[in-house]
């Protein structure tokens, strides 16, 4: 146990927010960061797999090394004027409460009037927008990049933005554009910086820079979780819960996980419900075993039966009736392991099903289906060349799909799963798990009333 402190279960295993107990440091790419964050008018882009631990990693780093941070996260259809006047909304907290110090009473006092100022503007614009029935929020003239970094830089804070890949592509120069004049207002303010933080295979797709940019922000790939990582999140909520979760249930989580935090800390969770662990374990160690999983792997499946479903039916839409089908990609790779297959192999596998495929026309194909439009059904992973699914509840699912298309040898589109065919293929995939040594139904497991 963790010195004795009492830890409620959903705050220790987080599948929804940032790991605060379970943080697992990362040491190569900390170092990065915290290079990037310390360097003064260095801008930055964090890019990787959606669930790689991007926020988690960023925003345990920004409470050790800022006071204070403030966060856009953007949807589809926003503006750049939208996000800049997010962030110029979230800075009001500070410019209201905060004391001003005395030696630069003067200075301070002179921002927070400017800044006091383009608020009234911006109140006095949605009231007229209001009284003519249409509501709408203005950039005013004197709310620029310049006076934006000087209001945050002012609060010693930091811009992060969240999913910057999502904004529409003539967006995307914009904040090239203000990285720039933040980066030339370091001399005045070291710490002002924005991080944009999107989930792609490139910084280029997060932020569109031009080429003199291009040494002045700092490009930081996060990676999937190694397996000893993933084994690093379950071993720390032991520690703050005191439980244990026997070896062969770990190997089994690192293995569903497919190096993504969010399912390891899902399972992990849903494994302490059924068991009735909502916080601490007070005295004896309370034992998880293998029925606690099996409970947890199925909840998992059954909370996101209906999202993997709308997903693949986005991904396997034929839209042109000439079109290369998708259900032979999702056959050919529900046959590899869960780290996936280069393209050739995927190529190869598909000519062995005596489907004809070009090159060219497979690799269009799988990269359409690692686009959001089409259900981010895969994902590419460019350290090792290989196409996988994105998310492992993803391959139980084309596994169920793939058996359907092979009942289905008239050739015609073969129709997703039922939710009762993916559970019978998971128990199939439990029941192929190694249970030598692990406890069924109990061991040490603690009841509702003392475990809580």
């Amino acid at each position: 146990m963790i010195e004795d402190d009492v830890y409620r279960a959903r705050d220790v295993f987080t599948p929804s927010t940032p790991a605060r107990t379970c943080f697992v440091e990362r040491e190569e790419i900390n170092g990065k960061l915290v290079r990037a964050l310390e360097t003064p008018g260095r801008q930055v882009v964090v890019y990787g797999h959606s669930g790689s631990g991007k926020t988690t990693l960023l925003l345990n780093k920004l409470h050790q090394l800022y006071e204070f941070h403030i966060t856009t996260r953007c949807m589809k259809g926003m503006t750049f004027d939208q996000i800049v006047l997010d962030a110029f909304d979230q800075l009001s907290p500070f410019y209201v409460s905060e004391t001003v110090s005395q030696d630069k009473k003067n200075w301070n006092l002179s921002i927070a009037a400017d800044y006091a100022g383009i608020k009234l503007q911006i109140t006095n614009q949605l009231a007229m927008s209001e009284k003519s029935k249409v509501e709408k929020r203005y950039l005013p003239p004197q709310l620029t990049a310049s006076s934006l970094g000087m209001f945050i830089g002012q609060a010693k804070a930091c811009w992060v933005i969240e999913d910057f890949h999502k904004i529409d592509a003539l967006e995307k120069p914009k904040l090239s554009q203000m990285m720039k004049v933040f980066m030339d207002m370091a001399d005045g303010y070291p710490d002002l910086k924005i991080i944009a933080l999107g989930a792609t295979n490139t910084a280029r797709e997060v932020v569109e820079y031009d080429s003199e940019m291009r040494n002045r922000v700092a490009e930081i790939f996060v990676p999937l979780m190694t397996p000893q990582e993933v084994v690093s999140i379950i071993v720390k909520g032991e520690a703050a819960l005191n439980i244990e979760i026997p070896t062969e249930i770990k190997d089994a989580i690192v293995k569903y996980s497919n190096g993504l935090a969010s399912p390891c800390h899902h399972l992990c969770l849903n494994m302490c419900h059924v068991a009735n662990i909502s916080e601490t374990i007070a005295g004896k160690v309370g034992v998880l075993d293998y029925q606690n999983f099996e409970f947890a792997i199925k909840a998992y499946l059954e909370d996101s039966s209906d999202s993997v479903k709308g997903c693949f039916d986005r991904a396997l839409k034929r839209k042109r009736a000439n079109e290369f089908d998708a259900r032979h990609v999702v056959n050919a790779l529900s046959s590899f392991k869960e780290d996936g297959a280069a393209r050739f192999d995927i190529l190869k596998k598909i000519k062995n099903q005596n489907q004809i495929c070009a090159d060219p026309v497979l690799k269009r194909k799988l990269v359409s289906l690692c686009m959001e439009e089409n259900g981010s059904l895969l994902r590419y992973d460019e350290v090792s060349g290989k196409y996988s699914f994105a998310d492992p509840l993803y391959k139980v699912y084309a596994s169920a799909y793939s058996h359907s298309i092979n009942q289905n040898s008239g050739g015609g589109q073969s129709p997703t799963p039922s939710l009762e065919e993916i559970k019978n293929l998971l128990i199939k995939l439990l029941n192929a798990i190694p249970k030598n040594h692990m406890p069924i139904g109990g061991g040490n497991r603690v009841p509702a009333e003392s475990g809580a």
